[in-house]
């Protein structure tokens, strides 16, 4: 029996909100398995527009019920552009919070409570969109959320041909499982297991790593530093053949999954950003963090310039 796959999808009341959702449905129609929930943390309405000293305590409770009313109509719009992205309405649920303090960790505490297997949302807000910059409720729930997948949806989805980045480090066998389970369905899509190979091993940039070879001559030095590149550069190999395998397994066919591998040119993340430009790859997934651990951003440092810069696509951040 195949496993369920839910994912929460939270909205706010922009258009954009919608659009993603639509976006999201019509990438996962076809794929039986998908279930979807549209959450929206409704606020405690603002006391300057309702609590005026001329009101009655019958006509406040009238404006906290019809405020109550309009922001339930926000959910109801996003299922709406669902259903109308040709989504099957009995796989796709609602969910709000009334008097909502915090939607990240609303969101965070639904999805730990009812096992989502990942938390999706718009790039962009309603406060943010105008600016083009990443959403407050994004960037926060991508530093608090660090145990659960996140896509982060721009509805402007390039294609539907994805761009799975390797490492050599575990991390990327979960993005591979992550892409094996949510895009197997996208059979007529172009997969493209990708790496960039950095000058050195990622690993020879940790402080534990020198205080290892210190004692070390120049000589034996070198020698180390390149055995630990060829043990990385083979581990990612193996990563991408072994996610090769296992898509074709899952019903992609052969032609249509790529292996490429090439050394760094202008940076890994802006290699990264080329690649899906020229290769016009609108589904990105990478992993939340490589070897190196960055704990100021929650994640790597090269996810966190491609959430930054990255446009027209679907990103999934696997923990």
């Amino acid at each position: 029996m195949t496993k369920e796959k839910k994912v929460l999808f939270g909205v706010d009341s922009s258009d954009f909100a919608r659009e993603a959702v639509a976006a999201a449905a019509n990438l996962f129609k076809e794929n039986e398995n998908f279930k979807m929930t549209i959450f929206h943390g409704i606020p405690e309405p603002d006391p300057s527009h309702i609590f005026e000293p001329s009101l009655s305590p019958e006509e406040v409770e009238r404006h906290l019920q019809l405020w109550s009313q309009e922001r339930q109509k926000i959910i109801r719009l996003a299922k709406e552009a669902a259903i109308g992205a040709g989504f099957d309405p009995e796989r796709v649920n609602t969910s709000y919070e009334e008097k909502c303090k915090d939607p990240v960790i609303s969101m965070i505490n639904l999805a730990n409570k009812e096992d989502f297997a990942a938390i999706a949302l718009a790039r962009w807000g309603a406060r943010t969109l105008a600016q083009k910059v990443m959403g407050h409720v994004t960037y926060k729930l991508i530093n608090m959320a660090y145990h659960l997948p996140l896509w982060m949806i721009d509805p402007r989805i390039a294609s539907q041909n994805v761009l799975v980045t390797v490492v050599g480090a575990g991390i990327s066998r979960r993005v591979v499982d992550h892409t094996i389970r949510y895009f197997s369905h996208l059979k007529e899509s172009k997969f493209t297991l990708f790496h960039v190979i950095p000058p050195v091993a990622p690993e020879l940039h940790t402080s534990s790593y020198w205080d290892i070879i210190r004692d070390l001559s120049g000589e034996e030095q070198q020698e180390n530093m390149a055995q630990r590149m060829e043990a990385y550069l083979e581990k990612a190999k193996s990563i991408a053949k072994e996610g090769k395998a296992r898509l074709i397994s899952a019903g992609i066919p052969e032609e249509n999954v790529l292996v490429k591998f090439q050394r760094q040119q202008q940076g890994i993340a802006r290699d990264i950003l080329q690649e899906l430009d020229e290769g016009h790859h609108g589904i990105l997934l990478l992993g939340r963090k490589g070897v190196k651990d960055i704990s100021q951003f929650g994640m790597g440092s090269k996810a966190n310039k491609l959430l930054h810069y990255a446009r027209v696509l679907m990103m999934c951040l696997v923990n």
